[in-house]
């Protein structure tokens, strides 16, 4: 599917797997050629832009809000408001990216890369600003963490296999989510079936499907990894990659890794600041209704507006949806945002534009492949 790396050789499965590094190594041919750092040179205008957009809502929300009804009290809330709870929504957002670096150190080491800590925060900052604030489906973080995990030394097919197992182990995480608050809420009677069993159903859906079309999915691959030609070997190798990448959270899965839980923290921590900014305010919805208001609201992340605004929008309605006042639910879904956006933008943006900076200390290892997909060879490697 891509052309062989030095740093990797089948072994007697025909599974690639790191060379040991002790073995005498070819000499490096400089970075890979077949990928280019990704656009880094208008995330900061995008940060502005969003940052005083933010500021406009804000504005044109305080400057309304005496005339509206519902929102009359707003500013009296902020006055009132509860630092020590904004102080929580800090430190949960943090724990939230500590459990997608958990995530994501996790399926590097199964490909065979070892980062230092701050190498894994700086990426994952990188992926998360390039993510949140293009919110293009994740199209900007899956280009920079690609690119980010070339230039620390895995080849192009182990980087956007490790990648692709990034996202399933979060958005297995999501989707289990919304089928386990959903049905839980729906039994107690909390919400509409629409906002409850229906998204709950719709999930349980999506994951059934992606079991059953595993098989699927493996014969797909082993049938289209000896195309010829650039195109059709890059269309041919989206399997084999999404194949590498269930393997890789099976593995992780089977032996029992920790490391796979980070996915659920990574959006419970998050959908926990949500929570913690309805208290800041003087509410105390439950739990469970601010949490499934949250991972509906998230689906707006797939609307392709800068700096995810369409996510407020859709964090405010489904706040209302299960009973929270519209003052509140203006103030927390912002407050949200702030903290899960805003706050890692700048240091995000930072490490986006010094994402082709390779580690020193970054180091390509042995990988065990005591069970590898069947049926892959050397050539499909």
């Amino acid at each position: 599917m891509f052309p062989p790396d030095p740093n990797f050789a089948p072994n007697a499965t025909g599974h690639p797997f790191p060379r040991d590094p002790s073995a005498p190594q070819p000499e490096p041919s400089g970075p890979p050629r077949d990928e280019e750092a990704p656009v880094t040179h208008g995330i900061l205008r995008r940060v502005v832009i969003g940052v005083v957009v933010l500021i406009v809502v804000i504005v044109a929300f305080r400057l309304l809000a005496p005339h509206v009804g519902f929102l009359g009290d707003t500013w009296e809330k902020v006055r009132q408001g509860d630092p020590v709870w904004l102080v929580v929504a800090v430190v949960l957002e943090v724990l939230s990216f500590a459990g997608y670096v958990w995530v994501f150190n996790a399926t590097a080491r199964r490909s065979g890369l070892r980062l230092p800590r701050f190498t894994s925060w700086r990426i994952v900052l990188a992926g998360v600003a390039a993510t949140r604030l293009l919110a293009t489906a994740g199209a900007g973080g899956i280009a920079s963490t690609t690119f980010a995990l070339r230039r620390q030394g895995l080849d192009a097919r182990h980087a956007a296999a490790t990648v692709t197992a990034q996202i399933a182990i979060t958005y297995v995480w999501f989707i289990a989510l919304i089928a386990i608050f959903g049905v839980v809420l729906f039994g107690l009677g909390h919400g509409h079936a629409a906002i409850t069993i229906i998204p709950a159903g719709i999930a349980v859906a999506i994951i059934a499907v992606a079991i059953a079309g595993r098989p699927l999915l493996r014969k797909l691959a082993d049938r289209t990894s000896e195309r010829e030609g650039r195109v059709a070997r890059l269309l041919a190798s989206i399997p084999g990659t999404l194949d590498d990448a269930v393997h890789t959270v099976t593995t992780l899965v089977k032996e029992r890794d920790l490391a796979v839980v980070g996915g659920a923290l990574w959006w419970i921590a998050d959908g926990a600041v949500l929570w913690a900014a309805c208290h800041a305010f003087g509410a105390s919805p439950n739990v469970l209704d601010v949490f499934m208001a949250y991972l509906l609201g998230q689906v707006a992340n797939l609307l392709p507006v800068p700096g995810g605004l369409g996510v407020e929008a859709g964090l405010l309605g489904m706040l209302i949806a299960f009973g929270v006042t519209g003052g509140v639910a203006v103030l927390a879904s912002l407050t949200q945002r702030l903290v899960s956006t805003w706050l890692p933008a700048i240091p995000g943006a930072i490490a986006l534009a010094a994402i082709g900076k390779p580690s020193p200390d970054a180091e390509i290892v042995a990988v065990d492949e005591d069970d590898p997909p069947p049926g892959r060879t050397a050539a499909t490697a």
